[in-house]
């Protein structure tokens, strides 16, 4: 068993990661004047045992102290005692030059991301939470990462803000306002419903899945967590609550997954004490749930259920029990996009971000999510669907280009970008005949569409979707291609071969190209 003992004296401890190699268990406590004192932290840690004179790591990962500050810390595990003596402790250091990676998509800096959490909009910034290991590129200790934004494209990342502990991981969930009470919190409190998922670390061995709270009184910077649960486990791995304020049954709502294809329902008047209204069967979902109203342009509203794949139902709610009304809807066109959470605090429009499931490509991150997207709906004969398109945001940031800068005199387009990074946004519009089939060259990768056969292609791979399209919007950032079609009627998600930004045209036609840059993060 090997040993350090760190005195506390700065805000943060950086610990070496070894990407990929095999993981050992770090405990950390929190010394007391009787010998060992409060275990703070249980990380699986890949290490380095090559015994090699110089310790091999990948990137330092960042674990803030501050709140231990002047105390005594004493790492130990059956780790390498080079690991231990790589540790530092010391004060915030500046992040590392980016490098390769997606403009205005967000990615943590290094380790592994997946499900959006406790998305909310509070005093002008948009805070998103998200599922994290910062200790491997690989799926481990789910902690919630933190980053920030004014315009839902450039966005920083701020402190990991939980960690597991003897309760289990972190798992997901989703944030709110606090009102006055709410909780017995202050009013200013910001709350967090999260999984604590018992079980799924060796300190919480035996413990239950239950639904737990956590609070920020310094704009959402800094988390506390409440020790008791406020639901207690209804099945074994229930998980991912949602929570909402329903203004005319006058109560928050919480959705949860169950098990299979089982959700369930939940209120309270003070956020803290829960009751089920309902249990549902939806064919084929499962986990992420939300519930949110969206109105058409046309001034009808419908209600949707949605769960992780992007299956979403429309029916009615009133506050106790949402009734089906139609069929199952698909969100995605394929199943890259997942687990997708919307915005709260959000007054005037709904605000959907996915996580896209991408592997890791040899870079120092996995995962990434795609553009926030307003949601609405519509009607047709068999009910209402969903409609998505980009939030605002990302034309107000754009820059049209010239067409002399990008056409040729055979009406060809070639784009290749310089400089800085940004993404490509590219809106292609029908002539009086409709579109024709289509074929690009995008990063790397030949990309058609059949508008016919209803035929969207990459590299080979094809995927169904809308037939006599008059309208496409494409979004080119590093190595993903999100495509709107017709308005946000559809949407589909696919991967480029290469993290450059080009794209050409193979040969021109009666379409009418318009190209805009937008700049990401300096």
């Amino acid at each position: 068993m090997a040993e350090r003992i760190i005195k506390a004296v700065e805000d943060y401890l950086y610990l070496p990661v070894s990407a990929g190699s095999q993981e050992k268990k770090l405990e950390i406590f929190l010394e007391g004047d009787g010998g060992s004192g409060e275990k703070l932290f249980e990380l699986m840690i890949p290490v380095d045992e090559s015994g090699a004179e110089e310790y091999a790591y990948d990137y330092f990962a960042e674990l803030p102290t501050a709140a231990f500050r002047g105390g005594t810390l004493r790492l130990c595990g059956d780790l390498p005692q080079a690991f231990l003596e790589e540790v530092k402790s010391c004060g915030k250091e500046p992040a590392k030059a980016a490098g390769a990676r997606p403009a205005i998509h967000f990615t943590a800096g290094t380790g592994w991301t997946n499900d959006p959490n406790g998305l909310i909009y509070a005093d002008g910034v948009y805070h998103f939470y998200f599922q994290y290991n910062p200790f491997n590129t690989s799926w481990n200790n789910m902690s919630w990462g933190h980053a920030v934004s004014r315009d839902l494209l450039h966005w920083e990342q701020q402190d990991t803000v939980l960690f597991p502990d003897g309760s289990g991981t972190m798992f997901s969930g989703c944030a709110i306002a606090g009102g006055k009470g709410m909780a017995g919190l202050p009013e200013e409190a910001l709350l967090y419903y999260y999984t604590a998922a018992g079980g799924t670390n060796e300190w919480s061995k035996g413990v239950d899945f239950t639904q737990k709270i956590a609070y920020s009184t310094d704009g959402g910077r800094t988390l506390t967590k409440l020790s008791q649960p406020c639901l207690g486990t209804v099945c074994r791995e229930n998980r991912d609550p949602k929570v909402f304020w329903h203004e005319e049954s006058r109560a928050y709502v919480m959705v949860l997954w169950l098990k299979e294809d089982i959700f369930g329902i939940f209120r309270s008047t003070d956020g803290m004490h829960w009751e089920q209204s309902d249990e549902l069967r939806l064919e084929g979902a499962w986990e992420c749930p939300d519930l949110f109203y969206l109105r058409s342009e046309e001034g009808e509203g419908c209600w949707f259920f949605w769960a992780a794949d992007g299956f979403c139902y429309p029916g009615e709610f009133d506050g106790y029990r949402f009734r089906v009304h139609g069929v199952k809807r698909h969100a995605y066109r394929n199943k890259l996009p997942y687990a997708a959470q919307t915005y709260s605090g959000v007054q005037d429009r709904v605000i959907s971000i996915p996580w896209l499931r991408m592997e890791n490509d040899g870079r120092l991150f996995t995962g990434t999510y795609g553009i926030p997207v307003e949601l609405s709906c519509k009607r047709e004969e068999d009910g209402f669907i969903l409609i998505q398109k980009p939030v605002r945001e990302l034309m107000e940031c754009a820059e049209r280009l010239e067409p002399g800068s990008v056409t040729d005199e055979k009406g060809q387009i070639f784009y290749q970008a310089s400089g800085e990074r940004k993404a490509l946004v590219v809106r292609v519009t029908a002539g009086e005949d409709g579109l024709r089939n289509l074929a690009w060259e995008i990063n790397g990768s030949r990309v058609e569409y059949d508008p016919l056969e209803g035929q969207f292609v990459v590299d080979g791979n094809r995927c169904p979707v809308k037939s006599g399209c008059k309208e496409l919007e494409l979004i080119v950032d590093d190595r993903i291609l999100e495509v709107f079609f017709d308005g946000g009627v559809q949407l589909g998600t696919f991967l480029l071969q290469e993290p450059k930004l080009m794209f050409g045209t193979s040969a021109a036609g009666t379409e009418t190209y318009v190209l805009y840059e937008v700049p990401g993060c300096a």
